[in-house]
């Protein structure tokens, strides 16, 4: 069983960096190929997210819309609600706006 659950978190962790680089969409202008996926977000606790880890490394949060699911952020604000995290580190709304894809009237998508 071991060499089981050993194989199957490498194969999520590997899935991370290549279909993360390949399949998905691009929420967030970051001059490379890193891409969110949604089952990858799922099965690897939200790093695969990626695209809004490209763009917000610094940042706890990788789910950063209401519906993408990240449960190593559910834990982090667990721990922050119980004393144990604290200088938790968000994108705010100007360094969104920053990394935003501009639209052409010049809004933010």
């Amino acid at each position: 069983m071991q060499g089981v659950r050993t194989v199957w978190f490498s194969h999520i962790t590997f899935f991370v960096n290549s279909v993360c680089h390949i399949w998905g969409n691009q929420a967030w202008n970051t001059g490379d190929l890193s891409k969110n996926n949604w089952w990858v977000g799922v099965l690897a606790f939200g790093e695969g997210w990626h695209n809004n880890h490209h763009a917000f490394e610094y940042s706890a949060r990788h789910g950063l819309e209401w519906w993408q699911i990240d449960f190593t952020w559910y834990i982090i604000q667990f721990l922050e609600t119980v004393g144990l995290a604290t200088n938790i580190k968000v994108p705010t709304d100007a360094q969104k706006r920053k990394k935003s894809f501009v639209i052409s009237d010049n809004t933010y998508k």
